[in-house]
Formats: C-alpha cells, structure tokens, sequence
C-alpha cells in the first residue's frame, strides 16, 4: 500500500487506510480492533453501524463506516479535520472520542467512542411515553436542556458548529445530554436514512432558502430551540410529515409546532426566539442558559410536570396521496414574520 498521505494538491487519497494514516499523523489513538469483544449492532444507516462492545469490562460504542463511501478526497481531507475536532474535544457535554480503529474483515475505517447507556434523546422521550401519554418533570427538561446549551458554549467558543443538531444525535448517558456527531454527517450523505425526511424540520430556513454553503452558530440556535419544543411533545417534529410537507409548512406558511398545554410562557417565549425565521431574531447561548437558570429556580420546588396526550399526533399519519401534510389547525401554530 502507498504510504503517501496526501497528494501534491494537499489531499488525503480517498481510502480508509489513508484516513487513518492521517489521524494517527495528527496523534489521534490507533486501537487495535481484537481489544474488543463481543460487538453488536445497535443503530445502522446507509453508511455507517453502530456496535456496542467491551474492552477491559468497559462498554464503548463503535461506529464503523462503510467503505464504499461516496467521497472525494477533499471530503475525506474535511472528515478527517472533524474527527480531530471530536478527538481534542474534552468537555462533560461532548461524547468522548477514545480512538480509532479498523475492522480486519471488512477493512471498515471506525470511530470508538464512549457508550451512552440511556440511547439517543429521541428514544429516551419515547420511552416516557405509556399509553399514548407522554409525561415529564420540568426539573429533568431544565436539567436536559442546561447539557444542550452548555456542549453548544463548548463548541462555539472552539470556533466549531454543530449544524445538524437534532434528538438523534443529542445522547444520553445517566440522564445526562451528551452532544455527538457534530461536523461529521455533512460528509456521509445518509440520505436513505428513514429519519432524514424529519431532520429538514431542525434545520435553518435561512440555510434552505439562500443555500448558504455553511450553517452557523444561529443554525444551532435555530435547532436547538425545536429541541426545546421535542422536550416538551415527547415527539419529534412535523412527525410522519414527508419532506416536502415539511417544507411546506416551515418554509413556505412560516408555521411550527403547536405549543404543548401547560408549557411555562417563559419557555415558549424561548424556543419561540430561537427557531424564529430570521436569524438576527435569535437570542445568544449565555442569554439562553441564563433564562433556563431562572426557570429552573422558579420551578425548583414546585415538582412540575409537564404531559402530553399523543393521540392528536398520532393522527397525522392520515396523509393524503399525494404527500400533503394534514390540515388540522389543532396541530400547528402560526409565527409570523
């Protein structure tokens, strides 16, 4: 195998080897594979498995990537920059980066990260959900919410945007939000992921009117205010609604999500801010942390909860054939510009 790392243009040669010559140039962990014992599937997508493992009576999560990526070697010189960003990445919000590695077998290029035993936050709401009721404490939301904010402070303050914030990628690990994936799924195209078609609901219109090439800090904000409102739903966003519906709602009518009964106004008024149209409407993330603060200490010692009855959102898969969101004036609720 050629040992040469990059071409005379300054690029990485698109192959895993080359990916991890790479890192291990710029000092991030080479793990042998056989450390691990034990690997099984617990998340798949068109381009990369997730396998839980152990080493050494610790549980790490594997994320292998497929080899037959579609990317160039500009786009593989990019990953790489963010696997290096992850890698040096060291704050209690952030998911841990442990290494790399490569399945003998396959050839699979792996990323071995920490292992958040509670799952993604999207099924960690699921399941405080029983029978089609959806229940949660304020105490656990400000608690949630303070992990989101104070990993995005983290990021920011390197210079580094998520932008492609959703409840997927936020994990919990003992009830607490550890921030994943940021910078890396841009390069994957997991397009034939069933989830993709709702992830358009977390991302800045600004984004998907101008086609800005980039997402920035505001595009956090902008996601991170329609995982406020997922706190709050247990469900996420225009759930069961096709791409284009979405669209439809979001960019063309200006709509979002209902607001859920019993929501603190001082919360609505927050994530309302933050997933506005306009992006200079948006509040900073010191403004945002300090009104979750407040929050809290005012709800501190009432054991609020907040719950939601799903049945209404359950009732949105009655789509019509040709794709068309439902009509349902119950469902969303009007912001104007």
């Amino acid at each position: 195998m050629n040992s040469t790392i990059l071409d005379r243009d300054g690029f990485v040669d698109a192959k895993p080897g080359s990916l991890v010559r790479l890192l291990c140039q710029k000092n991030v962990k080479n793990l042998d594979y056989s450390e691990f014992t034990n690997p099984r599937p617990i998340g798949k997508g068109a381009t990369a498995t997730v396998y839980l493992t152990t080493s050494r009576r610790k549980n790490y999560a594997l994320k292998s990537l497929n080899n037959n990526l579609d990317m160039d070697k500009r786009k593989l010189k990019l990953l790489s920059q963010e696997i290096i960003n992850l890698y040096h990445a060291a704050y209690p919000n952030i998911i841990k980066l442990y290494g790399i590695s490569r399945e003998p077998r396959t050839g699979n290029f792996m990323l071995v990260l920490q292992y958040a035993n509670n799952g993604s936050l999207r099924n960690y709401l699921r399941r405080k959900c029983n029978d089609g009721l959806y229940s949660i404490s304020w105490n656990e939301i400000c608690s949630i919410a303070k992990g989101i904010i104070n990993g995005l402070i983290y990021l920011h303050g390197k210079g580094i945007f998520h932008r492609n914030l959703h409840s997927n990628n936020i994990l919990i690990n003992d009830g607490k939000a550890l921030i994943s994936d940021f910078g890396i799924p841009k390069y994957l195209n997991d397009t034939s992921n069933p989830g993709v078609a709702t992830m358009i609901a977390y991302t800045d219109p600004q984004y998907i009117i101008e086609k800005k090439s980039e997402r920035d800090q505001k595009s956090d904000i902008y996601s991170l205010g329609v995982l406020f409102w997922e706190l709050t739903s247990g469900v996420p966003p225009f759930q069961n609604y096709t791409v284009m519906a979405i669209y439809k709602e979001i960019i063309v009518r200006n709509n979002r999500e209902r607001i859920i009964e019993g929501t603190p106004p001082a919360y609505v008024d927050l994530y309302v801010r933050c997933w506005s149209f306009d992006s200079n409407d948006r509040p900073p993330l010191d403004s945002i942390l300090y009104t979750i603060n407040e929050l809290e200490k005012l709800l501190e010692s009432s054991n609020k909860f907040i719950s939601n009855n799903l049945g209404g959102f359950d009732s949105d898969q009655n789509m019509n054939n040709h794709g068309d969101s439902p009509t349902s004036s119950k469902r969303l609720n009007k912001l104007h510009m």
